[in-house]
């Protein structure tokens, strides 16, 4: 209250404020999350197997020695659906800024946005994207050329966190 015996009101300002420097303490991991990644299959948890997949393996003897040929060729789900969707990605997250900013929308609202587009995003490029076809023996196992689906397990691992800290404060 004033001295005059007025209300005073920030009409949204303070809201705007605490809003937007949210932001700045926010980001979002896309991934396969540790909530689902120390699950096992076939020997293996699905961290393992999509990191594989994402990066690759060199196959035995040689890769000791900076050599020999793919075990796993690199099948980059995630990179490939970041690097296709650069543009797209930013053009969404500066809509979602402007939204929180304009007060139409929260910080945690606007980062779990994000986080379900870029997931359905990576679910949809290992639906959907080139990879490498799988070798003739997973395909006599699997019964299919298409790698990373099986039966969805990996897709369906796919999740986003939303971590409440800088961007570059977050470890890998």
């Amino acid at each position: 209250m004033a001295d005059n015996g007025h209300t005073d009101t920030d009409m949204g300002l303070n809201a705007f404020f605490k809003e937007t420097e949210k932001l700045k303490s926010m980001c979002v991991k896309v991934g396969i999350t540790e909530d689902v990644g120390s699950q096992s299959v076939d020997n293996a948890t699905l961290a393992q197997i999509g990191m594989w997949n994402e990066l690759g393996v060199l196959g035995p003897p040689m890769s000791q020695h900076g050599g020999g040929k793919w075990f796993i060729p690199p099948r980059p789900f995630i990179r490939g659906f970041v690097d296709g969707k650069r543009e797209q990605i930013a053009k969404t997250l500066d809509k979602l800024a402007a939204l929180v900013s304009g007060g139409n929308l929260s910080a945690d609202v606007a980062m779990a946005r994000l986080g379900e587009y870029a997931q359905s995003g990576v679910k949809s490029y290992i639906r959907n994207g080139v990879f490498t076809p799988n070798a003739d023996s997973t395909i006599q196992k699997k019964g299919s050329s298409k790698p990373l689906i099986e039966n969805g397990t990996l897709r369906n691992s796919i999740r986003y966190q939303i971590i409440h800290k800088p961007v570059d404060q977050v470890s890998e």
